[in-house]
């Protein structure tokens, strides 16, 4: 047996026929639905009954949820069947219109109503649907109840203030009181509740405390809050105050203000283990410690209060006291001196980190710029340009805005100081022509005077912007005594100290050999020097072995032939002039190589003919020789023959002059114990080549 909607093929429910009796159970939405049935056996359908028509109830509501979203309305809201409408009932209550009946949408239904009185209140809500006739058909109905009160007031804080200030959430209009333990008394005046909230002051000061209880509610319409809102204030004490520090040496008078029967604690960065209980009177405490603090460096004083029970937060200020005032001492220059334009005045008792000013005590202005002392003790200030007069002066130092006493005066006269040599120098040598260098006062002139003239030396020498001077001057060797004096403006200064020195020969040059040139056993040492002088050649370096003299001819050439008796390597070679007993200094070192060893050319033989390509042997040491014309040494005849402990051969890779020649052979050394690196030069006999029978 099957059944349909009436006139559809929608098939809402099927079940077997039991005998001649069926029972179908089926399922429909709520509301009016016509059904018809069939039934089919053995493949054979009969036809439909007739319609019957049926009220399909929907299902009673199994909850409503009721809320607040605002002060004065409720909402109500719950699960529902879509479509249908539900509507709520007020079946008691002190007042109120019923809520409007809404729609379910997607299962759900919610609505509200607004400013109800307060009380309890009964209610119904029923779901219906649409009869299709002008009719509904209702659910079952479901009862519920709503108690609307008026709430406690809510979010209460308080200022953590001596006189603190309570606040809240509350209900519009309603007036909040403020009660201590037992509610006899009000600490704070009643709050009236606008735009949700409120605010009352405390009626005195309280002071800080500890763990008081008080209580809030509300009320309205007479009307009240469900229960007293309890809180519990607790008001931590303030820091207490630091006021004066009063300086008293190294160990200051400090003082300020705390509560009334406070315990106050002091303590110091420079101990803050160490807790000082300070003295207190009424609102006042004070304290001074026994041990100094160090001066000049920053203290950290921190102080407490305990009160109510309660410690108070610190209160911190930093402070310094300070070493007293030195009185500075000038010891240069020295009482009534004479001094340049340009002096440095010296002094003891700085302060570190003072700023040291001096004074012209005539005209009470600053004397240069003021110094700051990075280091305590001796001290010293840069004056230029000073007019020439003369001054007296005095010092004083500033420390941390605190000025010291001044020094005792001094007085120094500023005139043209002699000028100074810096070449030569005092005993020191110098050749005959030479640069005199020195000092002076910028744009003045200098004459230089030579023990024995009868007048200057030179004259109107000028003395650049940065206070330089030099000339030129040619002197006979001997021992010399200059000075000089200046001239700057119409004054005209003492003549400067005697200095003592001596013109010396100029160091001789050295032509050959040249620069990093090999060299054999038997050398000729030559150069260039002053005619009259004699010339020195030795070895250079720490050795300074004497290898030969040759006096410098009118032409002003020298020449040295030396025999080396050295191992062969890497020379220098210097040479030094001399005349009535006195020596230049060293010419630059001229590095040679020597070869000390000597391989021998044993073919040709003396006087034997030899014919092109002309052969040659000899013997020598490991390593790569070759074979050289003896007048043009620049001329190879044989190139890079090797040379082993046998010995060494090889043919002219050109003809040979015709007639008598000579040759030479040097080499190259490798694997030397003693490190050299080239051989000495050996030179044939005569040997003749025949050109004609080659």
């Amino acid at each position: 047996m099957r059944v349909y909607l009436d006139l559809t093929q929608t098939m809402v429910g099927q079940a077997l026929v039991n005998g001649d009796a069926w029972s179908v159970q089926v399922n429909v939405q709520p509301g009016s639905c016509s059904l018809v049935v069939e039934q089919t056996l053995n493949g054979d359908t009969s036809t439909r009954s007739e319609h019957r028509s049926f009220k399909i109830t929907p299902r009673a509501l199994n909850g409503v949820d009721v809320t607040s979203p605002s002060e004065t309305v409720l909402k109500f809201s719950g699960p529902g069947h879509t479509g249908a409408t539900v509507e709520i009932t007020v079946v008691s209550g002190p007042g109120g219109t019923a809520p409007s009946a809404v729609t379910v949408t997607g299962g759900r239904w919610e609505t509200t109503v607004t400013n109800w009185p307060f009380g309890s209140y009964s209610l119904k809500a029923i779901q219906k649907v649409s009869d299709n006739a002008n009719g509904w058909i209702e659910s079952l109905p479901y009862l519920f109840s709503v108690n609307r009160v008026l709430p406690d007031p809510t979010d209460i804080t308080f200022t953590e203030e001596y006189w603190p200030t309570f606040s809240g959430k509350g209900y519009n209009r309603a007036t909040v009181k403020i009660a201590d333990p037992g509610g006899s008394t009000f600490p704070a005046p009643n709050a009236l509740v606008s735009a949700g909230k409120w605010s009352s002051r405390a009626s005195q000061e309280w002071g800080p405390t500890f763990k008081r209880d008080v209580y809030f509610r509300q009320f309205l319409d007479g009307q009240q809050s469900p229960t007293w809102v309890h809180l519990i204030v607790t008001i931590p004490p303030l820091a207490p105050v630091i006021g004066q520090m009063q300086e008293d040496g190294l160990s200051p008078k400090i003082s300020g203000t705390c509560s009334s029967g406070a315990v106050v604690e002091v303590t110091f960065s420079d101990a803050p283990l160490t807790k000082h209980p300070a003295i207190v009177t009424g609102t006042n405490w004070t304290f001074q410690r026994e041990t100094p603090f160090a001066p000049d460096v920053p203290h950290i004083v921190t102080v407490t209060q305990f009160v109510a029970g309660q410690t108070s937060p610190s209160a911190s200020v930093t402070f310094t006291v300070y070493t007293p005032m030195l009185k500075p001492l000038i010891f240069e220059p020295e009482p009534s001196s004479q001094v340049g334009r340009d002096v440095t005045v010296k002094g003891r008792s700085g302060m570190a980190g003072a700023s040291m000013q001096l004074r012209d005590v005539v005209s009470g202005r600053d004397l240069g710029e003021p110094k700051l002392l990075i280091a305590g003790g001796d001290w010293s200030i840069d004056l230029t340009v000073l007019e020439f007069r003369e001054y007296t002066a005095d010092a004083q130092q500033t420390l941390n805005q605190r000025e010291s006493e001044r020094s005792d005066m001094l007085k120094f006269e500023v005139v043209l100081l002699p000028p100074v040599f810096t070449q030569p120098t005092e005993s020191g040598d110098q050749p005959r022509t030479a640069t005199l260098e020195g000092e002076g006062m910028p744009l003045g002139r200098v004459e230089v005077w030579l023990a024995g003239d009868t007048g200057p030396l030179l004259r109107n020498i000028p003395v650049d912007s940065d206070g330089h001077w030099k000339a030129e001057v040619t002197l006979p060797v001997g021992a010399k005594i200059i000075w000089a004096r200046q001239t700057f403006d119409g004054q005209i200064s003492k003549d400067s100290p005697p200095l003592n020195y001596n013109v010396v020969p100029a160091a001789p040059y050295i032509e050959t050999p040249a620069l990093d040139e090999h060299i054999g056993r038997r050398v000729v040492i030559s150069g260039f020097g002053v005619p009259g002088d004699r010339v020195t050649v030795k070895l250079g370096g720490a050795v300074s072995k004497v290898l030969g003299r040759s006096p410098v001819l009118e032409d002003r050439t020298w020449s040295v032939t030396l025999m080396l008796n050295l191992p062969g390597g890497r020379y220098g070679l210097v040479a030094v002039a001399s005349c009535d007993g006195f020596e230049s200094a060293d010419s630059p070192e001229r590095s040679v190589v020597l070869g000390a060893f000597l391989p021998s050319i044993d073919v040709p033989a003396a006087g034997r003919w030899a014919s092109d390509p002309v052969h040659f042997e000899g013997q020598g040491k490991a390593g790569i020789g070759q074979v050289m014309s003896w007048y043009n040494p620049d001329l190879k005849w044989v190139l890079n023959v090797d040379v082993s402990p046998s010995g060494w051969r090889g043919s002219a890779a050109q003809p040979l002059p015709d007639g008598g020649n000579w040759c030479r052979f040097e080499q190259t050394l490798t694997g030397s114990k003693v490190g050299e690196t080239v051989s000495d030069c050996a030179e044939s006999k005569r040997f003749d080549v025949d050109v004609l029978h080659s």
